[in-house]
């Protein structure tokens, strides 16, 4: 069990349940980050994992708004003032989100 954001940051794999047109599918990706950028790349763990995806039916917008939606839920346990947003204009391989800080430029601005 994860129990520190750093642990969650340098943890190898995570799962993300992906729902499938006849099943769920728990797929293993590992996040690393872009470097130079505000951004986190997510990558199947295994060629395993991708033909999970595959077999899931759902589109790369759907897979990634589950990781999403993942990512932000530890953020928040872990009481994180940062979300991530998919990066819908990504065309690599894996799935890009966009750190966005909002929530700490208002805490600053209010000062």
């Amino acid at each position: 069990m994860v129990h520190k954001f750093e642990d969650f940051i340098n943890e190898k794999h995570f799962l993300v349940v992906v729902d499938g047109d006849d099943m769920s599918h728990a797929v293993k990706f590992r996040i690393t980050h872009q470097s130079g950028k505000a951004n986190w790349l997510a990558m199947a763990s295994t060629s395993k994992d991708l033909d999970k995806l595959v077999a899931s039916g759902q589109s790369h917008t759907a897979i990634g708004k589950d990781i999403e939606d993942m990512i932000n839920d530890q953020l928040k346990k872990f009481r994180q003032n940062f979300t991530v947003e998919l990066d819908y204009s990504w065309q690599g391989a894996g799935y890009s989100f966009n750190l966005n800080f909002e929530d700490i430029l208002k805490r600053l601005n209010k000062s």
